[in-house]
């Protein structure tokens, strides 16, 4: 089932084609043109964030209130320096390697 939706998922993005029968699957794109983040938005495995805590903390709590203003600031920026880093390999570097 996992594997079904991550093709599924690739497929809506662009990046592979699917036939029926003996055709199976192909790239739809070269391997170099396929950056990691386009396969991490593609697969949304994460939904839309590396950091998910606490929606609604108690504003009662000293650390509940506090929280987001302490730590959304650096995680925001954390989570763009690990998309930007992703859009500097692509599935050929990887491939490369294997």
């Amino acid at each position: 089932m996992i594997i079904r939706q991550i093709i599924g998922q690739l497929k809506a993005a662009g990046m592979i084609n699917i036939t029926r029968g003996r055709g199976g699957m192909t790239l739809a794109k070269p391997l170099e043109k396929i950056s990691l983040y386009d396969v991490y938005k593609a697969v949304d495995c994460v939904s839309g964030s590396l950091f998910h805590f606490h929606e609604n903390p108690n504003p009662a709590c000293p650390v509940g209130k506090n929280i987001h203003n302490a730590l959304d600031g650096t995680l925001n920026e954390i989570q763009k320096t690990f998309e930007d880093k992703l859009k500097t390999f692509t599935v050929k570097d990887i491939a490369e390697k294997i």
